[in-house]
């Protein structure tokens, strides 16, 4: 028996294959990803191979690398760009097909987004039609609940009926749908996991995956450090620089750790894996609490102490620091206003006795949004 993987140099899917090759189980894993299968070996095994704190996962045994298979492949061609040949002999004696990559830009080129996301995820199906036995794993996202910014998300719900923040949450609600439909007329099974955004206490070393909040930190590095990773450029009013963000005061986020994400998606797995019978079962990978704007404005006042944030409902008469972020991050403050929370019945049920994670509070946070390293190897 094998287990199929895509996205596994990503954030999440880099984390997902050390557990695959971790478990007992010892199953050879075909490992599906752009470039040559020499260079893509390198990238999953620098991926992975940091991965060595004490929450990213029990070591990997001697012989974890000989179980593993590169095959080049591209999410954006029909059938991966594989011949048919190839694409059954991927799919050979595959008893789990995971789908971990995605494109994850919330803004810029759409046509990408969707030929990666919708496109690619109709060559996985197509691979999983080859392996009639494989229970598909599928990563979504919480946010394809869109712009439904308040009530209690269940995990079977999926509607388009109050529009996206992003197209990124339009492609992977198109491709559960595109899920639901295919194990309906095949008989399949699937599993859809839903994570909300993901995040680490650590930077990744450069070239390796970077985490969400990063996009944060280089925004504010860019915009308000210079070169040298001094401080603020110009503090205004003493020492201090005020910087309204345009948003619901009162709104929150589910931030989830990715160690936790990885560690209950496996079980989540196992246990689709092990279910009889036709059908999608939909699993909220997400935190038991929010995460309020308080606590992110604490985080980065640890590391940015000339910067004052507050959050209004508009802002009138930017400051040209203000323009900045509304320029370059004004969908991610769209989601300031959820007041929503995620149901996490299915989740409960799989996990068995994995421990609830803990709070995502400042510390942790600060610890996220801290690219120190990265900015002194930049500087370099």
């Amino acid at each position: 028996m094998s287990v199929v993987i895509t996205g596994a140099t990503g954030f999440l899917g880099s984390r997902v294959l050390r557990h695959l090759l971790a478990e007992e189980t010892r199953e050879r894993v075909t490992v599906l990803g752009r470039g040559s299968p020499e260079s893509l070996r390198e990238r999953v095994q620098a991926a992975v191979g940091w991965l060595d704190g004490p929450h990213d996962g029990p070591p990997l045994p001697p012989d974890a690398w000989q179980r593993v298979r590169c095959v080049g492949a591209d999410l954006t061609r029909p059938a991966l760009g594989l011949t048919p040949e190839e694409l059954t002999a991927a799919a050979d004696g595959a008893a789990q097909v995971w789908h971990c990559a995605a494109q994850l830009h919330l803004a810029g080129d759409q046509s990408a987004l969707f030929s990666t996301n919708v496109r690619g995820t109709r060559a996985v199906l197509d691979l999983a039609d080859r392996a009639p036995d494989a229970h598909l794993v599928f990563v979504s996202t919480a946010f394809v609940a869109g712009r439904r910014d308040a009530g209690h998300i269940m995990e079977d719900d999926l509607s388009d009926a109050d529009g996206f923040h992003t197209r990124y949450e339009e492609t992977k609600y198109t491709a559960e749908r595109m899920i639901r439909a295919w194990t309906a007329a095949k008989g399949r099974r699937a599993t859809i996991a839903r994570p909300s955004l993901l995040v680490a206490d650590r930077s990744a070393p450069a070239g390796l995956p970077a985490q969400p909040l990063d996009y944060v930190s280089r925004l504010v590095d860019d915009a308000l450090l210079p070169r040298s990773g001094g401080p603020l450029v110009r503090p205004l009013r003493g020492g201090v620089l005020p910087l309204r963000l345009q948003g619901d005061p009162h709104g929150a986020m589910n931030l989830l750790q990715v160690d936790y994400a990885a560690a209950a998606l496996m079980r989540v797995a196992a246990a689709g894996r092990a279910r009889t019978g036709a059908g999608v079962r939909t699993v909220h990978i997400t935190h038991p609490r929010e995460v309020t704007f308080p606590t992110a404005r604490e985080a980065l006042a640890t590391l940015y102490p000339g910067l004052r944030l507050t959050v209004v409902p508009a802002v009138r008469n930017p400051s040209r620091y203000e323009a900045l972020v509304l320029q370059h991050a004004g969908h991610l403050l769209d989601f300031s206003a959820q007041r929503r929370t995620y149901d996490r019945t299915h989740l409960r049920e799989d996990v068995g006795d994995l421990p609830e994670p803990p709070d995502v509070d400042a510390a942790y946070l600060s610890r996220a949004f801290d690219r120190r390293d990265a900015r002194r190897r930049a500087a370099v």
